[in-house]
């Protein structure tokens, strides 16, 4: 019987990628599992990491042993994307396993108006599949937490601090109110004597989690989503000293860093060996500042690193959409594997199903593929012809090595040979124009399968139609700019004191402020914003 069940799953590991999307029957599913049972699965995911952050992606501002020893136990992708630059979408893609433009939400402004109908999540399908399913850290997902895991810790929708406040309290952690943090920047903590360091608390409860599960009757599914390293810039003072040498915001973020690396060890070395680890995060470098920033820090700069590439957080550059991609499952992939071929974020819905044995729920439709057989080398060529990427306008598409960037103002098209320029510093678009015309049909063509937005341009206050642009194309690429330099936490939406920032007629602006707020919530969309979508009263 053994050897049977050992066959199957060998053949499970050769399936080819578009086996994820067909369902097994339940004796396939029952039958789908070795001696040792089905892996356990735990997904790691860091905020704001660059690609050039972690060590074994050439990072050196602090060491990162942790995330170094599982890519030297594993398989190193170094081509490694997400759906979207900014986390809400990118998290969106992550959970469904498809294209979060499927949903509507396209950027951070469409995060709280989308939702995923019948389309069934990464947790709700490994719980049907049988696994216990524990969530901790971020969130920032349109589907009930509480409907997706048996059991979640310390939940943040967004962003939140890392030290607790006098009542034990974590602003934006566990509150359905606390969307962000307290925006307190440079903080050495704790500032009472034996608080815990959130990013700590994350990485023991994942431990907690894991003791308590690893040797019970069914497999469990740990989503461990550290909010680090994310802004407010909160570290331990214990390391103050240690970083003394880098400035602000460096030697926050490097301590931060650190910190997260630590925790992820503490995982690792919690884990059953018949454990599949994946390390990703969601998106680029953020660059600084953000919002409360401190007067005599720098300005313009990224916390954090790209590595190679070009551009951060928020781009539809290789910098902003690039990640860290290390997935580890001992006897089943190889160790200090390098993998070229591109893959994404989304991939791992479909992947984590295939080494379940898992089928795929109804009323859901996966973009995805099983990554097991190209990692293994069952299956040659590469897991997805073409990818793509859009927010409104902007975009991206990459097809072998060749990815074409999209704007909505000149140079509108740019291409890119990622083989011979990672960094992306020769536009040869007009070198190859036939080329560049053909990844742009096929990215205007997905495009026309794409629902709205969940938040579409707003329409002007009393006249019930949509705003267009003032003036020149030079105007709404000046305002864009402006928007994104206003926007210091980079939500995708500007709050009035972001608005206001370093101005002095605050009456006029207070009118102006809720004369563009046209959905009157509070805040300025990117559209109400450069589309100026009422007249200030």
């Amino acid at each position: 019987m053994k050897t049977i069940c050992a066959v199957l799953i060998g053949l499970l590991l050769t399936l080819p990628a578009t086996a994820a999307e067909r369902p097994f029957d339940s004796a396939g599913s029952t039958a789908l599992t070795t001696g040792q049972g089905r892996p356990n699965i735990v997904l790691i995911f860091a905020d704001d990491l660059g690609y050039g952050d972690v060590g074994c992606y050439g990072g050196k501002l602090t060491p990162t042993p942790a995330i170094d020893a599982l890519a030297r136990d594993g398989v190193r992708c170094t081509a490694g994307y997400v759906t979207a630059p900014v986390c809400a979408p990118s998290r969106c893609g992550l959970m469904t396993g498809a294209y979060n433009q499927r949903f509507g939400i396209q950027w951070n402004d469409d995060r709280s108006k989308y939702n995923v109908g019948t389309h069934k999540v990464l947790p709700q399908a490994l719980k049907a599949a049988g696994y216990v399913t524990g969530h901790i850290g971020k969130w920032n997902v349109g589907a009930d937490i509480a409907g997706c895991f048996d059991e979640t810790f310390d939940t943040i929708d967004w962003e939140a601090d890392y030290f607790p406040d006098k009542d034990g309290h974590y602003y934006g952690v566990d509150s359905a109110t606390e969307h962000a943090s307290s925006k307190r920047q440079g903080l050495w903590g704790p500032e009472r004597p034996g608080e815990e360091y959130l990013t700590d608390r994350l990485g023991r409860h994942a431990v907690e989690f894991i003791s308590k599960h690893k040797r019970g009757a069914q497999p469990f599914f740990l989503y461990l989503a550290f909010n680090a390293v994310h802004s407010p810039y909160h570290a331990p003072k214990q390391v103050e000293a240690r970083y003394s040498q880098l400035q602000p915001p460096l030697n926050y973020f490097a301590a931060m860093l650190a910190s997260l690396d630590e925790n992820v060890g503490r995982v690792l070395a919690a884990v059953p060996e018949n454990t599949l680890v994946v390390f990703a995060s969601d998106n680029g470098p953020a660059k600084m500042p953000v919002q409360k920033w401190p007067e005599g820090w720098p300005t313009n700069v990224l916390a954090g690193s790209a590595g190679p590439l070009n551009g951060h957080k928020g781009q539809m550059l290789e910098g902003g959409i690039r990640e860290p991609f290390i997935l580890r499952w001992p006897g089943r992939l190889k160790g200090g594997h390098l993998y070229h071929q591109p893959v994404m974020t989304m991939d791992l819905y479909a992947t984590f199903l295939a080494a379940a044995g898992a089928p795929v729920p109804a009323g859901t439709k996966l973009d995805g593929v099983n990554l097991l057989p190209f990692l293994t080398g069952a299956q040659p060529g590469t897991p997805h012809d073409i990818l793509f990427w859009k927010n409104a306008e902007h975009g991206a598409v990459r097809q072998g090595d060749w990815k074409l960037v999209l704007s909505p103002w000149p140079p509108k098209l740019q291409l890119f040979n990622l083989a011979d320029d990672i960094g992306e510093k020769n536009d040869l678009a007009a070198e190859k124009p036939e080329l560049a015309e053909k990844l742009h049909k096929a990215w205007l063509d997905w495009g026309a399968t794409l629902p709205p937005r969940a938040s579409p341009a707003p329409a002007k206050a009393g006249k019930g139609k949509q705003t267009a642009a003032p003036g020149s194309a030079e105007k709404i690429q000046e305002r864009t700019a402006l928007f994104a330099t206003k926007d210091r936490n980079n939500d995708g939406r500007l709050s009035w004191e972001e608005f206001f920032s370093h101005q002095a007629d605050e009456t006029t602006l207070k009118s102006r402020f809720k004369g563009w707020d046209a959905d009157t919530d509070g805040f300025l969309s990117r559209d109400e914003f450069i589309h100026m979508s009422g007249k200030p009263k």
